[in-house]
């Protein structure tokens, strides 16, 4: 829901702003809205998860984005649509908790992180299809038509929800939401240096892809000089590449390969891509057959650390998988808006000097906090007797 709601809208937010007479900002205010919701959202869905169980949950939060996004499609004015983004965004958090809440409460090794590596397909195809779609949309209907086909999409996956998911919580937690459980549950995690340092090892590999889709039109138009339909079809050429990462990632879980590997091995060639993008943003004959490896590079391997430090963060957690997987969620989507913010404040307008540092600072401290926090602490468990 979260990647179709995004992208899909992409195409229409100039004519939307026009539409209901509204500056072209507030246009963009639907997407810094729709995130805001989603990230604190997910705070108060693993802590319902826990309590409710995952069923009942989802449930909601999927009731939750369907009306938010029918308000969208019937909306007014801008102020009626912002408030109606803002709700569809908390109504999306829940689907991203329960489903790694789901994940953890069922699965364990090598078969959670397959699964998880699923999860990552399905994430990378969406934002390659979603703008298309919304275009087409657009051939046919107005920016109201995204929004009602959204509506649609939230009541189907509402009614598959229903009818085919079941309850994977077996012992739901009955002191869940008092408060003084609740900072205790987020404590925990926060200090649990394993389950946190994947969480922050996977929070900041998000935030390099962040800062290459926020920078990425200024590198594609400005630098390279594509037009935006080139542009268009080389960003989806590089997202294939979080396709390879997830597929490599599952490949490598069914063969039972211990976690530690992929995961290392995609921080590396995560850090060796962005500093060579900072190498080529200064050689001005670079052109896109110099960029295009790094960029395809930096996907792959993000395709391939998600899924294997998503899992370390869950792992250590299965008491409290809903407030784990809204911690790691929240710290994800922060991390993202960080990084992105970033490469905007640091542009200087000829290069994309401030998308690639940003990338090598993400990069550096993701596996930096891998080899001094996250590894240590899980062999330290590993040894210990079972």
């Amino acid at each position: 829901m979260v990647a179709l709601s995004i992208d899909m809208g992409l195409p229409a937010l100039p004519g939307l702003a026009t539409a209901l007479h509204a500056p072209q900002r507030d246009g963009a205010l639907t997407l810094s809205l729709f995130l805001a919701g989603f990230a604190l959202a997910q705070l108060a869905f693993g802590p319902l998860s826990d309590r409710f169980g995952r069923r009942p949950t989802l449930l909601g939060g999927c009731v939750l984005f369907s009306l938010g996004s029918a308000a969208c499609t019937l909306a007014p004015g801008m102020p009626t649509l912002l408030s109606a983004r803002l709700l569809a965004g908390c109504g999306a958090g829940a689907g991203m908790v329960v489903v790694l809440a789901v994940i953890r409460d069922l699965f364990e090794g090598a078969r959670a992180r397959s699964h998880l590596s699923t999860l990552n397909l399905i994430r990378a195809i969406a934002p390659i299809v979603a703008p298309s779609i919304g275009a087409w949309v657009l051939r046919v209907s107005s920016w109201r038509g995204i929004y009602a086909l959204l509506t649609g999409f939230g009541l189907l996956v509402t009614l598959m929800a229903w009818r085919g998911l079941g309850e994977s919580l077996r012992r739901p937690d009955p002191h869940a939401l008092r408060l003084r459980r609740l900072a205790a549950n987020y404590r925990d995690m926060l200090a649990h240096p394993e389950a946190f340092g994947h969480a922050m090892v996977n929070a900041l590999a998000f935030g390099s892809l962040f800062a290459y889709v926020a920078g990425s039109p200024l590198l594609m138009t400005r630098v390279l000089g594509l037009s935006p339909a080139q542009y268009g079809i080389v960003f989806a050429g590089t997202a294939l590449g979080i396709v390879g990462g997830a597929s490599t990632s599952k490949y490598l879980g069914n063969r039972h390969v211990p976690a530690h590997r992929p995961l290392t091995a995609g921080l590396c060639m995560a850090l060796v891509a962005a500093c060579m993008l900072v190498v080529l943003g200064w050689l001005p004959q670079a052109g896109l057959a110099a960029y295009l490896p790094l960029l395809l590079l930096g996907t792959f391997s993000y395709g391939l650390i998600s899924p294997n430090a998503v899992h370390g963060a869950l792992h250590p957690m299965p008491h409290i998988a809903g407030v784990a997987g809204a911690s790691l969620g929240f710290v994800q989507m922060a991390t993202g808006a960080a990084a992105s913010a970033l490469v905007a404040w640091f542009d200087d307008g000829r290069s994309a000097h401030s998308m690639s540092l940003t990338m090598v600072l993400c990069c550096a401290g993701a596996l930096l906090t891998y080899l001094v926090v996250a590894r240590p602490a899980q062999r330290r468990r590993l040894a210990q007797p079972a």
